[in-house]
């Protein structure tokens, strides 16, 4: 089977994080004997390579091309809030995806759409054109941005016009239930992890520090003032704590002022992009793992939360926010703690509490772990997607 993945984040190289979890399921399609061609915008680096067996094309979408804005590594999201000109890249997006998906997509037995606001006009096209079934994957953001925008309409267009639409979690389907769509277009399946590579080690821990382990890309929703915040207060209580913070993205600045100004330079750590076996040995070290994410003031949030599949797959325990898609991992007192968003106190007293309590800590990580090894595995999550690329393939035979 020849599948085509029309996205607007791709990673450029082993361990790169943008888009990593798109190249994450591509890898395991290709195991399966089928050929896997992607395309996605430009954004600074390489425009064709093969990463793992997988062909990659990166598109320019605007001249001159060192203009180009839209399509960094912030997201569209937050780059098109940067004036007429970015804002402007937003039609001639349109008009070189729906140009390239059109001219390099042809020959795919189906089509694989990351994103449809913006990345499925090109889909569509190639379906009335060539008769090429397309799916789709939405992850939330763009039902955020289309609200923003008023483009509503086009979405639920794309979306009713697809074979089927995924969405990584029941929070992100219900949301989409405000359009008033057939139920039978969608389907959950959230992305996996990979339990042969993120699993537990015997790596030594710092029986004198309790570390705390938190990655992510450094913008609003991920909610990292709040933790670092909330460590403060713990620090009140607990000298021997520390937080490392893993990734890079446009709040750096700001939360390195605020690590400053609260006084924490020697606790909290702002470590940026690590390789995936560097992150690895960082779960495993770890004692506890926070992702504190938030609604931002756009209304987006949370999608699934990967990373924390990943901590779990190691067995660390976890404590999330209840927002998004992380309820769908984590069992309140069960396979982790769930926090209200942005409660500062309340985080910080669940951190205590679990620093006071080494039974519980292992309870919660083995039952993590069990959970993660029996849904959220990449084999199960491949073989969600290979059925509906067969039962895709079979409308265009037919």
């Amino acid at each position: 089977m020849k599948i085509g993945v029309i996205t607007s984040a791709y990673p450029e190289f082993k361990d790169d994080p943008h888009g990593i979890f798109v190249h994450r399921l591509m890898k395991e399609v290709i195991k399966q004997g089928n050929e896997v061609h992607v395309i996605a915008p430009h954004t600074g680096g390489l425009t064709k390579y093969n990463l793992d067996g997988v062909e990659v094309e990166k598109f320019h979408y605007f001249y001159p091309k060192r203009f180009e804005k839209l399509c960094g590594r912030s997201g569209m999201i937050d780059n098109v809030k940067e004036g007429f000109l970015v804002k402007f890249q937003v039609l001639t997006f349109l008009f070189f995806n729906i140009l390239y998906s059109t001219t390099k997509m042809k020959d795919m037995d189906i089509i694989h759409v990351q994103w449809p606001i913006p990345n499925g006009l090109g889909a569509y096209f190639l379906k009335k054109i060539y008769k090429t079934p397309y799916i789709n994957t939405v992850h939330g953001e763009e039902f955020y941005l289309s609200k923003r925008y008023n483009t509503l309409f086009a979405l639920k267009w794309l979306i009713n016009n697809s074979f089927k639409t995924i969405t990584n979690s029941t929070a992100t389907k219900d949301s989409y239930s405000r359009l008033d769509l057939n139920e039978d277009k969608f389907q959950v399946i959230p992305f996996g992890v990979d339990i042969n590579f993120f699993k537990p080690l015997n790596t030594p821990k710092n029986e004198e520090v309790f570390q705390i382990l938190s990655v992510g890309y450094l913008i609003e929703r991920k909610g990292f003032k709040y933790l670092i915040k909330a460590v403060k207060k713990v620090l009140k209580e607990y000298n021997n704590v520390t937080l490392k913070i893993i990734g890079s993205g446009p709040l750096k600045n700001k939360l390195q002022y605020l690590i400053t100004e609260l006084k924490l330079v020697n606790q909290v750590k702002l470590i940026g992009n690590v390789s995936d076996n560097e992150l690895l040995h960082l779960y495993n070290s770890s004692d506890l793992f926070i992702l504190p994410s938030i609604t931002d003031t756009q209304g987006n949030t949370e999608g699934l939360g990967v990373v924390l599949l990943e901590a779990m797959a190691c067995e660390l325990p976890v404590i999330g926010s209840k927002v998004g898609g992380i309820p769908d991992i984590i069992i309140d007192n069960e396979t982790g703690l769930l926090v209200n968003e942005k409660d500062i106190l309340e985080l910080s007293m669940k951190i205590k509490y679990l620093i006071d309590n080494k039974e519980l800590r292992q309870k919660l990580a083995t039952n993590g772990l069990n959970r993660v090894n029996k849904k959220f595995s990449w084999n199960q999550v491949m073989n969600s997607y290979l059925n509906i690329y067969k039962k895709t393939l079979l409308t265009k035979k037919n």
